[in-house]
Parts: structure tokens; C-alpha cells; sequence
């Protein structure tokens, strides 16, 4: 393990990542205060324009009510999950400016929806926390889709279509693994650990915390669901029996219903439906992606 984190650092340190808005650190501020000041709050929230747009679409889609201005997703959410949220539309809103990673940052949408909705029937777990887990489960993707586009592909696509595999793929490639990279990411930009723990260990089969410190069972099992909920919302492009499988035994541990299943799924086709999908691989372009792993050397 810490080799894979000295070499995730590496790679992270060659790569540019989204900056996000300056407000993001000041609501923190705030919001972490005894006693939050919702005048304070609410300035902040509405000091950039298009990032107060991003969140009010967000908040509203979240609480699931009409929110309007920044006090009343205060009175709605409360002062904590106000930042979650505003915190996930600063990170959606920057990663949306990079094209370069478009189609994985529209898939990390994707999933964050359908987390968020399915997290209304998993107890301990609030859908502003699932949707922040959702947009940087795969964070690290957009630090390797820089640092080695070829080889990120095909890495990803594995994570797409065969979960199981893509740690192999990545160590074979880079020597670390997206979760080691994304984790980073997530320390970087303040994350809580309750979130950025099921990001590192999204590979793993962690057991239920009893406290509720730590989320990663629930994130990890209904990242599971949200993976099958999205594919088959893309129309099956990436559904494989191994992402059916795994969906199938994470509802069984959270006993999500197909009631919440079906209502996630429609949730992500209403909402993402302009969202391009990361397009299907040929075998072509992955017996050229095979090739890079001769020339990739690795950072010891």
C-alpha cells in the first residue's frame, strides 16, 4: 500500500487538476463554526453566479424540493449540508469545464444521481454525502486520463465492464490504482473521511461500520447498485453479469427494493439524459492500448 500511494502522489504531481472557487474554502469555514452565521452563508453561496445556478440545481434535485435562493436551501438542508452540497456543485461545475475528461466526469453525474436518490432509503447515509461519493468515486481517472490518455481508457473501461479486474489493469499499467490517486484528490480538497475512506477502498469488501464514522460499507454497496442503474440507463452498454451480480448482492445488504431501484433508474434517464456515455471500445483500439504497458515505466 504505500508504495501505490508514494507512486499515486508521483503521478498526481504531474498533473493539472480543476481548481475549485475560492467560496468553497470560505463556506467550510463557516459551516464548521459552533455556531454558523446564515447571512455569511448565503453571501457566499450567492457571490459567483453560474456556480449559484449549478447549485440551486443541485440542492433542489438533492432535497428533492424547489429551492430558490441560498437561505432557504439553508432552512431546507441545514448549514452542514448546505456546503456538501455546494461542495459538489463546485466540483461538477469545474470538472465540466475540462472536455478533456468529459465522458468520465458525465458518467461520475450519472452515478451521483442515481446514489443520491437511492440513498433516501439507506439509513445513516444522507443523499448529499452519496452524491459527493458518486461525482469523486472516480476522481482518479481524470488525474491518469492526463497523465497517460491511452492507457486511462483502457483502464477505465475495465472499471466499466469488469470491476474485479481493473486494480490488476492499473497496477500493470501505473504500479497504483485510481482509488490511491482519487483518495489524494479527496484529502487535497478537504473531503470528509467518512466519504474519501469508500473511495480508497471501493475495490474492497469493508464491513459495517457500527458508529457511522465510516460510510464506505454503504458508499461501496450502492456505488455497486448506481453502477448497474446507470448501465442500464445507457441501454446496456456497459452491463456485464459481473456489474449485475455485484448490483443484485449490494441491494440485498442495504435491502434496497426494486421500487428504489426502478425510481433511481428513471431519476438518471430524466435527469443526465443529455450526458454523452463514454463510447463502447473496439478491439482494436484495445489491442493499442495493450501496447502502451511496454512503455510505461513505472515510479519506484
Amino acid at each position: 500500500m504505500k508504495d501505490k500511494l508514494a507512486i499515486a502522489a508521483s503521478i498526481l504531481n504531474k498533473v493539472k487538476l480543476p481548481k475549485i472557487s475560492n467560496e468553497v474554502a470560505q463556506l467550510q469555514e463557516e459551516s464548521m463554526r459552533p455556531d454558523p452565521d446564515v447571512n455569511v452563508i448565503a453571501k457566499c453561496i450567492n457571490r459567483n453566479p453560474r456556480l449559484f445556478t449549478k447549485f440551486i440545481a443541485v440542492a433542489s434535485f438533492i432535497s428533492k424540493k424547489e429551492i430558490q435562493s441560498a437561505r432557504q436551501a439553508v432552512d431546507i438542508l441545514g448549514t452542514k449540508g448546505v456546503f456538501t452540497v455546494f461542495f459538489s456543485s463546485a466540483i461538477e461545475f469545474s470538472f465540466q469545464s475540462n472536455k478533456e475528461n468529459e465522458t468520465i466526469i458525465n458518467h461520475a453525474i450519472k452515478v451521483a444521481t442515481a446514489m443520491s436518490d437511492l440513498a433516501s432509503g439507506v439509513e445513516g447515509v444522507k443523499s448529499g454525502d452519496a452524491y459527493l461519493y458518486g461525482l469523486l468515486y472516480n476522481a482518479g481517472y481524470i488525474a491518469l486520463n492526463q497523465y497517460n490518455p491511452t492507457a486511462c481508457k483502457e483502464c477505465y473501461l475495465t472499471s466499466l465492464m469488469t470491476p474485479s479486474f481493473s486494480t490488476q489493469k492499473e497496477m500493470e499499467l501505473f504500479g497504483t490504482t485510481s482509488s490511491c490517486i482519487g483518495v489524494y484528490v479527496a484529502k487535497k480538497w478537504h473531503v470528509k473521511n467518512s466519504v474519501y475512506s469508500g473511495i480508497l477502498f471501493q475495490q474492497d469488501e469493508p464491513a459495517k461500520c457500527p458508529d457511522g464514522r465510516n460510510l464506505a460499507y454503504e458508499l461501496i454497496n450502492m456505488l455497486n447498485v448506481a453502477r448497474m442503474v446507470v448501465a442500464e440507463a445507457e441501454d446496456n452498454l456497459y452491463l456485464t453479469d459481473e456489474v449485475r451480480q455485484r448490483a443484485l448482492l449490494s441491494m440485498q445488504n442495504l435491502v434496497i427494493s426494486n421500487r428504489d431501484y426502478i425510481r433511481a433508474q428513471k431519476r438518471v434517464i430524466q435527469y443526465t439524459k443529455d450526458l454523452r456515455s463514454f463510447p463502447k471500445n473496439t478491439q482494436s483500439e484495445e489491442s493499442e492500448a495493450g501496447k502502451v504497458t511496454q512503455s510505461i515505466h513505472l515510479i519506484r
